[in-house]
C-alpha cells in the first residue's frame, strides 16, 4: 500500500508542480523502468479517468509521436498500446509531452545504442534513505528526492547519476571513471570527496556544499567557468539571476543533517516551510507576503515532532498555527 501511495505521489509531483527539464527526464526513466509497472499503469489510468476529456488534433499527433519514440521499448509499449483505443488516455500522454515528461525518450534515441540499465530511488515526504551505489559510494537521499543511477558502472566511461532534490555523497575514488552528479542547472564532479547537492524543483537556486576533498562544479548552460570548491565552501547558482556565488559555510552541519537534525541558517521563510513539508509529509498554508524578506536561523533535533517544531517557531517568531490531519494553517 505504501509503495502504491509513493508511485501516485511521484506522478502527482511531476504533473502538478511543473518540474524542471532534468526532473522530467528522470521521470521518464522512472516511468519506463519495469519495476512496479503494474502499479504505474494503474496510477496513470487513474489520472486518465480524472482528467478532462479534451482531445484535439494536436493531442493525437502527440500520441503518435510518443508511440514512435517508444518503438524499441517493448514492455512499456505494450502497456501503452493496451490503452490505444481509449481516446481520453491520449490526453494524459499529451500532458506528459507538454510538460516535458517524455523528453528522455527523445534524447535517449540520440545516444549510442549501448543499453545501460538504470535504477531509481524515490524518497517520499517524511522519509530519508541511504543507498550503496555499484562502486560502493554511499548516498544519503533526503525527503521528496529522486536519484537515478546505472545499476552497473563497469562499461561506463563516467559514474554519472541524476538528482532531483537533495542528497549527500561519499564517493569512492576511481581516477579512471569520474563521479558526476547532474541536476537541472549544475554538473558536480567529485574528486574523491564528501559533499551535498540541493536541487529541489521550485527552489530559486541550486547549491553544492563540500565537506571533504574537492569538487568541480559546472553550470550546465556553459555561461560560467568551472569552480573548484574547497572544504567548508558552498556554491549557489541562482536560477533567475544566472549568477554563481561561492561562500564559506560550516559543512559539519550537513553531517548533523544526515543524522536527522533540521538546521537552517539565514533561510527564507518559504524555504523553511518547504523543508518542513518534506520532513513531516504535510501541506503548510501561510501568507507569503507577511513573511517575505525575512530569514531565520534555527535547529531542530531528530526526535522533535511537527508540533514541537511549530511550538518553537511560535516562541521565536510569533506564528500561530492549527493542524488538521496533514494540513497546517499558519497565520
Amino acid at each position: 500500500m505504501e509503495e502504491n501511495n509513493n508511485i501516485k505521489r511521484l506522478i502527482q509531483l511531476y504533473f502538478g508542480k511543473r518540474f524542471s527539464r532534468s526532473g522530467r527526464i528522470l521521470f521518464g526513466r522512472w516511468l519506463r523502468a519495469e519495476d512496479g509497472m503494474k502499479e504505474k499503469t494503474a496510477a496513470l489510468q487513474n489520472c486518465w479517468e480524472e482528467s478532462a476529456a479534451d482531445v484535439t488534433e494536436e493531442t493525437l499527433e502527440d500520441w503518435d509521436g510518443l508511440l514512435r519514440c517508444l518503438q524499441p521499448e517493448t514492455v512499456f509499449q505494450q502497456t501503452l498500446l493496451s490503452f490505444q483505443r481509449k481516446l481520453k488516455y491520449a490526453a494524459v500522454i499529451a500532458l506528459m509531452l507538454l510538460t516535458g515528461a517524455a523528453t528522455f525518450f527523445a534524447t535517449d534515441r540520440l545516444k549510442p545504442a549501448r543499453h545501460v540499465e538504470m535504477a531509481e530511488l524515490f524518497v517520499p515526504y517524511g522519509k530519508s534513505r541511504q543507498v550503496i551505489l555499484p562502486d560502493s559510494s554511499r548516498v544519503w537521499v533526503n525527503a521528496g528526492s529522486l536519484l537515478v543511477y546505472p545499476k552497473d558502472f563497469t562499461d561506463a566511461e563516467t559514474r554519472t547519476v541524476y538528482l532531483t532534490g537533495e542528497a549527500s555523497f561519499a564517493v569512492q575514488k576511481d581516477k579512471e571513471k569520474p563521479f558526476i552528479v547532474k541536476t537541472t542547472y549544475l554538473a558536480v564532479q567529485a574528486l574523491g570527496t564528501l559533499f551535498t547537492v540541493v536541487s529541489y524543483p521550485g527552489d530559486s537556486c541550486t547549491s553544492a556544499i563540500l565537506e571533504k576533498g574537492s569538487i568541480k562544479v559546472d553550470v550546465r548552460s556553459d555561461e560560467h567557468q568551472s569552480e573548484i570548491l574547497k572544504p567548508n565552501e558552498q556554491l549557489i547558482y541562482s536560477h533567475t539571476a544566472h549568477t554563481v556565488t561561492v561562500q564559506p559555510v560550516d559543512a559539519s552541519l550537513y553531517r548533523l543533517k544526515r543524522s536527522g537534525y533540521l538546521i537552517y541558517e539565514n533561510v527564507p521563510f518559504s524555504l523553511l516551510m518547504a523543508s518542513l513539508e518534506r520532513r513531516f509529509n504535510v501541506t503548510i498554508h501561510y501568507n507569503s507576503q507577511k513573511y517575505a524578506g525575512e530569514s531565520y536561523n534555527v535547529k531542530f533535533a531528530p526526535h522533535e515532532t511537527l508540533e514541537d517544531v511549530l511550538n518553537v517557531l511560535h516562541q521565536l517568531i510569533g506564528i500561530h498555527y492549527k493542524i488538521k490531519e496533514n494540513v497546517v494553517f499558519i497565520n
